[in-house]
């Protein structure tokens, strides 16, 4: 099961690499790799077919595929527990990667994922703004009344 899936990913990661590379080179052996927009479900398969894109020329495919898990692992903490999100939500992952010959490894840094999220959960957040703005208005209002009305006793 787990090569038919590894073949599976090699060819969706030759097919991304001529229709739609989601990988910027930072410097050798060095790569910025995106998921693009995906639902959150998807970022695993998503972001190890874009590393052997990224890495097939200069790093083992099993080297690849190990340390891309190890950070999917990470990525599902960040995504599920840390940040709720459910599986339908949209995100873009990026992060830095870059391949240690000597070691034998991937190392990644800078890793961002990115919530989108829809114009109308943007109108819920943006009436909620609106809500608790009047509040807090009207309670500086009291302040101010409660404020001028100690400052005339005091006269």
């Amino acid at each position: 099961m787990m090569s038919e899936e590894i073949n599976r990913d090699m060819e969706r990661a030759e097919e991304y690499e001529q229709t739609t590379t989601r990988v910027s080179v930072l410097g050798q052996n060095r790569f910025e790799l995106s998921t693009g927009l995906i639902i959150a479900a998807r970022y695993a398969d998503k972001l190890r077919r874009v590393a052997l894109v990224a890495f097939s020329k200069i790093a083992p495919k099993e080297v690849i595929i190990r340390d891309v898990s190890e950070l999917n692992k990470q990525l599902y903490t960040k995504i599920v527990e840390e940040m709720k999100l459910g599986k339908l939500d949209v995100i873009r992952i990026s992060v830095d990667a870059e391949y240690d010959d000597r070691n034998k490894k991937l190392i990644f840094s800078n890793l961002r994922i990115l919530r989108y999220i829809t114009e109308e959960q943007c109108g819920e957040k943006y009436k909620d703004i609106i809500s608790e703005n009047e509040r807090l208005k009207g309670e500086i209002l009291e302040l101010k009344k409660k404020l001028e009305d100690i400052l005339s006793l005091l006269k």
